[in-house]
Formats: structure tokens, C-alpha cells, sequence
């Protein structure tokens, strides 16, 4: 029976990749979804007309980085045991986190935007006498915090991952540690 080799990276690889393909699939769906928020917005509560622009904008925003993750993810598990895609999968990864820093900064820099929509929403809400008016404010709106650093924080540990790949090989049953202890020479 022959010994199946495999690459040191390839587990976290796989394990980065399957996550990396449900919140791609969860992020690419939020994306189509985003700009029917701004039409409610709009005909429902009387929010300002920016909040369409602002709604469309961000759901093609989460479109492209939910797109960028299943691709990542699907070709991360596709290739995680093959030495030859290590360059592919760390430029996937590099890829990955300029968009996510595209996305952070984007974010960070309509943050007014979203912050006068949500203030128009919840004077909406409070005018019509409803219970869901609530804290809507700057600090609402830093909760996607974790959200934008897990952007960061998966792509860095797919690099990682492939890094791993360039080492040497574990070969199964093969005792480690030093060779007078029964280990392999490196």
C-alpha cells in the first residue's frame, strides 16, 4: 500500500477554506439582499433617497467580497494538499485581504452615512410609537468591528496555511524527534 503523504498546512488550509466558503456563501447572498433594505427604508419609513445609493452600494461591496471568499475557499480545498498551488493560494490570500481592507476602509469612511440613516430610522420608528425604537447609534454600528477583523484574521491564517505546504512533508507512522531517539533525520 502506498504512504500518503501529506503537506503540513493542508489541514488548517482545508479547515480556513470550509469557513471561508460558508461566510463567502453567507456574505454573497447579504450582498443581493442589502439593497432591498434601502428601498423599505425609503417607501416604508420615508428615510432619505441616499439610503438606496448607500444600500447599493454596500450590497455590491458585500457581492464582491463573498464572491472573493468562495473562491478562496473553494480553490483552498481544491489544492490544499498540492505543493505545486502554494503561489496560487498565497496570492488568493493576499488577494482576499486587499479586499477586505478595501471593504474596512469603505466602511470606516461611510460610517457618517450610516450613522445619519440609522438616526432617520430610528426617529422614524419612534415617530410611528413602535417598541423597536432603540440605541441605534456609532457604537450599533461598531459591532461589525469583529466582522471586518475576521476579514484580516481567516485570509492571514489561509497564507499561513500555505506557508505550512512549503516545509517537508509529514510522512505517516514515522516516528518524530531526533534521530538517536527513533526519529528521522532532517
Amino acid at each position: 500500500m502506498p504512504q500518503v503523504i501529506k503537506l503540513r498546512g493542508a489541514g488548517l488550509l482545508k479547515v480556513v477554506s470550509v469557513i471561508m466558503i460558508v461566510l463567502g456563501a453567507i456574505t454573497t447572498a447579504s450582498g443581493f439582499i442589502t439593497p432591498f433594505s434601502g428601498n423599505t427604508l425609503v417607501n416604508v419609513l420615508g428615510v432619505d433617497a441616499i439610503a438606496i445609493q448607500y444600500f447599493q452600494i454596500q450590497g455590491a461591496i458585500s457581492i464582491i467580497t463573498g464572491v472573493v471568499m468562495l473562491v478562496c475557499g473553494i480553490f483552498g480545498v481544491r489544492f490544499c494538499n498540492r505543493a505545486e498551488r502554494i503561489h496560487f493560494l498565497m496570492v488568493l490570500g493576499i488577494v482576499h485581504i486587499i479586499a477586505s481592507a478595501f471593504t474596512t476602509l469603505y466602511s470606516y469612511i461611510m460610517m457618517p452615512v450610516g450613522v445619519r440613516i440609522m438616526e432617520e430610522v430610528q426617529q422614524a420608528v419612534e415617530g410611528m410609537g413602535s417598541a423597536m425604537a432603540g440605541n441605534m447609534n456609532v457604537a450599533g454600528m461598531m459591532q461589525n468591528v469583529p466582522l471586518m477583523m475576521t476579514g484580516f484574521i481567516l485570509p492571514a491564517l489561509y497564507i499561513v496555511g500555505a506557508l505550512l505546504n512549503k516545509l517537508p512533508p509529514k510522512v505517516p507512522n514515522a516516528p518524530d524527534g531526533p534521530p538517536w531517539e527513533g526519529g528521522q533525520e532532517q
